[in-house]
Order: structure tokens, then sequence, then C-alpha cells
């Protein structure tokens, strides 16, 4: 078995993520096996084992959801470094424009994106306010509430909803604390539901699977409609995103390939590796270098021996 080496590291956020989490820094780790890298980014928020332990499980030879993909990763970018090989820019599709405070929807609109990404809160005041803005200005609209409400709560937001406001919804990601029967009435009520966890139990036919080449646990049919994302993690994890939605995808959307979620780095102040990284509208560019990029940056690391 290859030698693993990693490196741990911090990302600032510009304001929360989202409802679940602060604005505290998000720690995570590089790993590099066999010339490849991979980056494990862990969500305890929202269920993720933390940090340690992630590496830990790793340090013995053992495997979560996260280590899985990451191994994937470092694998993919081992082999695409030893061929000297970069991605094609046209093969990475479109993305929605996630939603940060403050944003202008009339900036978003004329770099190209048409399709919105808004976090929302139990402060349904103000979710339906950042709703109507985007929505005036010609968006399709993405809702996202991890989770944050309690089993029943939503209904009583979407009720207050107009029907054009609900046209105007292309779906509601993780609408409520999840409930066979709680998520049920809510199709029955013909809200549009995305899964991002527990595929395998929670997806039905009607449903909208976002996967996170992050944590590649998804279970799907050839039916599916699905987008990819990132996990809000580091440069090399969201371009990892990237590639594998360019290998998915092969750069173009269908009624069941839906713009992705590629475009995280905007979520975070600077670093050195974010700064690499560029967009052309809604489609994010490959980042110089070969594999995934950021040669020079990934060399000069101080990695530190794992196993």
């Amino acid at each position: 078995m290859s030698e693993i080496y990693y490196r741990e590291y911090e990302l600032t956020p510009r304001a929360a993520l989202n409802s679940r989490s602060g604005v505290e820094p998000r720690k995570g780790a590089l790993i590099r096996i066999g010339g490849g890298h991979g980056c494990i980014h862990p969500w305890p928020e929202l269920g993720d084992a933390p940090l340690d332990i992630q590496l830990q499980l790793l340090r013995e030879g053992k495997e979560s959801p996260l280590i899985t993909g990451a191994k994937e990763c470092a694998a993919y970018d081992g082999r695409m470094r030893r061929e000297e090989r970069s991605l094609p820019a046209e093969r990475i599709p479109e993305s929605h424009w996630l939603v940060r405070p403050g944003d202008d929807p009339e900036f978003a609109r004329e770099d190209g994106f048409r399709i919105a990404k808004i976090k929302g809160s139990p402060s349904f005041r103000e979710t339906r306010e950042e709703m109507i803005l985007w929505i005036k200005a010609g968006f399709r609209i993405r809702l996202d509430f991890n989770e944050s409400l309690e089993a029943g709560a939503f209904p009583p937001f979407w009720n207050t909803l107009s029907g054009t406001e609900k046209e105007a919804i292309e779906f509601v990601e993780d609408p409520e604390q999840h409930s066979d029967d709680g998520w049920s009435e809510l199709r029955r009520e013909n809200v549009p539901i995305a899964v991002d966890r527990d595929s395998s139990a929670r997806l039905q036919p009607s449903d909208i699977l976002v996967m996170k080449p992050a944590r590649p646990d998804w279970c799907m049919n050839q039916d599916t409609r699905y987008l990819i994302t990132s996990y809000m993690d580091h440069a090399i994890g969201q371009m990892w995103a990237a590639h594998k939605a360019a290998a998915i995808y092969g750069g173009e959307l269908t009624e069941q390939r839906l713009a992705c979620g590629l475009l995280t780095h905007r979520c975070y102040e600077e670093d050195e590796f974010f700064e690499r990284m560029r967009t052309k509208g809604p489609r994010l560019m490959p980042v110089e270098g070969t594999g995934l990029g950021f040669d020079d940056l990934l060399e000069k690391l101080p990695w530190k021996r794992l196993t």
C-alpha cells in the first residue's frame, strides 16, 4: 500500500455557510497518496465524523464516505499527473449562482447565470424576501434548508408562497428534518424535493439527487434527475467535483443532468489556492497544471506522513 501524507488546513467563511453552521473557520485535510491528492472536509453538524476521527480511520486503513471520496480523488489526480494531462475547459458544466448576503441579482444575470441557490433558514420572512428579489430578476430558484427545520415546519412556509413563487422554485433541498411520513406529505403537496444524504433510504422517483463526489455514497437509477456539487471544501475538493462533473456530463446539461453547484470558492476568504480559481460566466475553468492543478502550491506544502 502507498504511503499516505496529509496537510491540515483551515478555511475562513465570509459569512455563515448554511443554517446549521456559523462563521468559525472550517477544518479539513489534504491527503497525498502515490503522487495524487484528495481532500477530507467534514461537516460534523451535518453528520460527518470530525477531522481527527477521519484521520484516525484513514491511518487504521478503515473507510468512511469522506475517506472513500478522498481516495478516489487522489487516484484520479495521480493518474492524470502521471500522464501529464489536464481537463478541457468546455467539459465542465454550468453551475447555479450560490447566493451570499448582499449579492446583486443583476450582476449575476449579466454574467450569464439564470439559476440562484438560496440557503433557507427558520427566518421564513428573510428567506422569502431573498427569493422574491431573485425571482423578480428572472431567476429560477433552488432552496436548501439543510434539514434545519423541525419535522412538520416546512409546510407553513410553503403555504405562504404565491403560485408564481412556487413555480419559480426548481427544488427544495432537505426541506426539514427527515421522516418518511413527513417528506411523503410534502411530495403530495407538490414540493419538489432534492436529496443530498442517505439517498438509499430517502430518494423517491420524483426527487432530485444532489451528488457530491466528496461523499460517493449516493444511490440512484437510470431515470433519476441529478446535479453534482462540491462539498463547500478546499479548492482541491472543488476541482475534484468539477472534474467528476465533466466526466459524467461531458459539458452538456439535459433534462436529467441539471446545472451543477461547483462555484463555492466565493464563500471563503481567499487563500493561495482559491486565488488560482477562475470562472467564465456560470462555468468553472480548470486550474493551470496537470491533474487537478495547483502543481507548485501542492509541491511546497509541508506534508506530514500519516502511514
